[in-house]
């Protein structure tokens, strides 16, 4: 499959680059992240540490470009990686699993529904998550689901409306920014006067969640849950309490 075929060939061109950049520690690093990530996810795991920013510096660039002239295609390689674990892996949110622990600390296995839950990744590190979503983006970027636990097929206003009185948690990681279900859900539960926790994993105003969300919401920065939540590329997506 076209996928697997993509996949295969990032490994081996990082594999290549592992070799020409093992002298260089700071290239050395991030090449080794990527591979972690990647070599974790085929085996339906999660890499240990978070990952490294993997742009490089201009001036680190520029210092290192007549030694190593393929250091940009370099960068550009590593910068591939979200894409890469889109198309392969169906996977939109890379975390780690220091990260995991963050949360499941924080939870303290409070009954939790995940709406939009994509292939149960994230739920499939926690205890007493009940994953939902309906597998819309079948087919998106190629990818088909390929659930790490069990994911109930349900619309996320749906399973909302069906299960909130029996959860103190609502979980919303990387919601997409094509529709206003998330606002949806919000207007939802201020109307019913939920009590519980809502907690929502995206990028403010960016990659992640409708532009109607982001004005609506009242924004609440997690400070334990975003310690080890830190930007690798050019999305800046952390982790917000909303009222």
């Amino acid at each position: 499959m076209a996928e697997q075929i993509k996949l295969e060939a990032m490994l081996l061109t990082l594999e290549r680059y592992a070799q020409e950049y093992q002298t260089l520690p700071q290239a050395k690093e991030k090449i080794q992240a990527v591979q972690e990530v990647l070599l974790a996810y085929q085996q339906q795991q999660l890499p240990v540490q978070p990952l490294p920013e993997l742009e490089f510096s201009e001036d680190f660039l520029f210092e290192h470009l007549d030694a190593y002239p393929d250091i940009l295609e370099l960068e550009g390689t590593l910068n591939d990686l979200r894409q890469c674990v889109i198309e392969s892996f169906g996977i939109w949110h890379i975390f780690s699993r220091v990260w995991a622990a963050d949360l499941a600390a924080y939870l303290k296995q409070r009954p939790t529904l995940q709406v939009m839950a994509g292939n149960g990744v994230l739920a499939s590190q926690l205890l007493n998550v009940l994953a939902t979503d309906d597998f819309n983006w079948h087919g998106q970027d190629i990818t088909r689901p390929a659930p790490w636990t069990n994911v109930v097929k349900i619309d996320a206003l749906a399973a909302v409306q069906q299960y909130y009185r029996e959860v103190e948690v609502l979980l919303i990681e990387w919601a997409p920014d094509s529709h206003e279900v998330d606002y949806e859900i919000l207007r939802f539960l201020r109307s019913v006067k939920w009590a519980g926790e809502l907690i929502v994993v995206g990028e403010k105003r960016g990659a992640t969640n409708s532009k109607k969300f982001w004005e609506q919401a009242k924004l609440e920065k997690i400070g334990q849950l975003n310690l080890h939540h830190q930007p690798f590329d050019f999305i800046h997506d952390q982790v917000y309490r909303v009222r």
